[in-house]
């Protein structure tokens, strides 16, 4: 079984950072923005319009206020008063068509509407007794008419599963409470979408590829749904994402990273803790992962900022309430196994795993490489690629998802071909904000113009490929005592610096990049300088690394 005292720390986690989300929150009742949890907006006023998706906060305080400790009535009063409160907010910043901003003013965002209307619903499902008969009107035909907004409308800007997941979750959710047929059926579309941008390989598709991290997220929706709704189709392909995501916990409690499509390394527990008992290897995983979580081995709810916090908080609520798995029947994971070899050639995505280590690499990003110490269980090198910055001041690198890219595999070797590109680093001036704002409140507030913009801006920040007049080809051999990276550099690019052998982030993601594992991350650290002047001279240069 998972140790009871494993289970009393994830739910202290819990109580200390809905503590977090209650200071987040305006709970001063003579303010117009009573409800907020948008501290930015409604304290220190230094954005111009909430965001949205912070009232996902509103769910984990109901959890607690269900799931509490205390008999303390006071206690609770404060957590219902601080419940109604976000969902009267929540009523207040929602435009007319049900629709509600997340990145920017009358966006109309189908993703924040897809992520608030189930948590708003399942919020107010606990405290609709203690709310006036105007109030409860009022919330009532709020989650309406998100739920039409979510059956009249879509995503336009990308196939982003976790997202269209999560609206199939809302809709299956609001179709039970609302008993309207019609959401229901919307969510059986939005599922058969998912399912058919799936992989053979397991996994769902996320902007450009596959993401572990994110893969997580969209399996507690979809888990969600398979118990609201079970069918053959969607538990077949959940056993799939079940597997691909097995290979990508580390030995030292980590998970994902930047051999990822969008770089994520958060571990969403809630789907798969629902699934352990159906699914052998979920278990597995849920045993591993709760542990990790507990002990702060992999990013926790302490290292998550608001904009992950409620979603992280309400997938430990999951995992809560799935109960305790039979750890005696459980199969081990791919990186409890001394010798494993495991291809995931549509992802680029490649494990190998002997008794000394266990290895990633990610081709499709380039030739991510991370290796942990089986026996330390630590990460022994953590290489997110090449990362340079040209004497005109241009910043390049071979990290971009590409699933296309040349990769030649076996199990002893695996060769990568990655030219280099522009560094994705775009950051707003103030310049760019005044136009932005200016489009805000112009054409971007036709729904269609807006999505249009929204796409090119995902382009600029996310999949723009400007390529570099520079290539890189990358031998990763496999021994059984260690792993030798052979790269050769050839091109013509004058550099003022060039280094591998860190990890880094090369796109923008604002989920990617928190601080993971302090116990082993300082250790894996060991930057390779290229000398720039020889390779600028050449035009060509061999590089090799024994780990």
């Amino acid at each position: 079984m998972i140790s009871p005292d494993i289970l009393a720390i994830v739910y202290r986690q819990i109580e200390q950072s809905i503590r977090h989300l209650l200071n987040e929150q305006n709970h001063d009742p003579y303010m117009p923005t009573y409800g907020c949890f948008d501290r930015r907006y409604w304290a220190w006023k230094i954005v111009d319009f909430p965001e949205a998706t912070y009232q996902r906060g509103v769910y984990p305080i109901a959890w607690l206020l269900e799931h509490s400790k205390t008999s303390k009535s006071e206690e609770k009063a404060v957590l219902v008063t601080a419940i109604r409160a976000g969902l009267l907010f929540s009523c207040r910043i929602q435009h007319n068509d049900g629709s509600f901003d997340q990145a920017f003013p009358y966006e109309h965002s189908f993703g924040a509407t897809a992520f608030l209307l189930h948590p708003l619903l399942l919020a107010y499902q606990v405290i609709w007794e203690r709310c006036t008969l105007e109030e409860q009107k009022l919330i009532t035909k709020s989650l309406q008419k998100a739920a039409d907004f979510l059956c009249h409308h879509d995503e336009a800007h990308s196939h982003i599963a976790n997202h269209l997941a999560g609206a199939a979750l809302s809709l299956m959710t609001a179709g039970r409470f609302f008993n309207e047929s019609s959401y229901e059926k919307r969510s059986e579309e939005l599922v058969s979408r998912v399912l058919a941008n799936q992989s053979s390989e397991g996994w769902f598709l996320e902007y450009e590829g596959a993401d572990p991290g994110y893969q997580t997220l969209c399996l507690s929706y979809l888990a969600q749904v398979y118990i609201l709704n079970p069918n053959k189709t969607l538990r077949e392909a959940l056993a799939k994402a079940v597997d691909f995501l097995t290979w990508f916990i580390h030995p030292d409690g980590t998970f994902g990273g930047e051999y990822g499509s969008r770089r994520t390394a958060i571990y969403y527990a809630g789907g798969l803790a629902l699934l352990a008992d159906e699914f052998p290897l979920a278990g597995s995983m849920t045993r591993f992962m709760l542990r990790s979580i507990a002990l702060g081995h992999t990013i926790t709810a302490a290292d998550v900022d608001m904009g992950n916090l409620a979603p992280l908080l309400s997938n430990y609520a999951l995992a809560m309430e799935a109960g305790r798995t039979d750890e005696k029947k459980l199969p081990p994971l791919p990186c409890e196994q001394e010798d494993v070899s495991h291809d995931f050639p549509q992802a680029g995505l490649y494990i190998r795993g002997s008794k000394k280590y266990f290895a990633i690499v990610g081709a499709s990003n380039g030739g991510v490489l991370k290796v942990y110490d089986r026996k330390k269980k630590m990460i022994y090198w953590n290489d997110g690629g090449y990362a340079g910055q040209t004497d005109r001041g241009k910043w390049v690198t071979t990290q971009m998802t590409d699933l296309a890219r040349p990769v030649t595999v076996d199990k002893s070797e695996i060769c990568i071909e990655a030219p280099f590109y522009s560094m994705l680093h775009n950051v707003p001036t103030p310049f760019q904000f005044i136009v932005l704002r200016l489009l805000n409140l112009t054409i971007m507030r036709n729904l269609w113009l807006g999505n249009m913009i929204k796409q090119l801006l995902v382009r600029m920040l996310i999949s723009d490929k400007k390529a570099a007049l520079l290539h890189l080809t990358r031998v990763v051999h496999f021994y059984p005592e260690s792993i030798t990276v052979m790269d050769k550099l050839h091109g013509k690019l004058d550099l003022r610096w060039l280094v591998y052998g860190r990890p880094f982030v090369a796109i923008h993601m604002a989920s990617a990049n928190y601080f993971e594992n302090p116990e082993t991350s300082f250790t894996a650290s060991k930057v390779q300088n290229v000398p720039v002047n020889e390779l600028t001279t050449k035009g060509m240069i061999e590089l090799q690394v024994t780990i």
